[in-house]
């Protein structure tokens, strides 16, 4: 995890575990790593009450989804 979030050289396997024990707030760059890594959107992670995908990585497409929808 570390290393796919880029984090391994300032950051350890601990305080990976310190955040998803609730023990820990990571900051929003890391939710955004974390995020990316899942392939979920940010509100899946922050959102108690938003239902995450069965398996992760989700199907969703974060490249796909930064670009605008054609006007109609």
């Amino acid at each position: 995890m570390l290393r796919l979030l880029g984090v391994e050289a300032f950051s350890t396997a601990a305080r990976i575990s310190e955040y998803e024990s609730g023990n820990r707030e990571p900051s929003l760059s890391m939710l955004l790593g974390y995020a990316s890594v899942a392939r979920v959107h940010l509100e899946y992670i922050v959102d108690d009450d938003a239902l995450l995908p069965d398996q992760l990585p989700g199907t969703f497409n974060y490249r796909r989804s930064m670009r605008k929808a054609p006007r109609p």
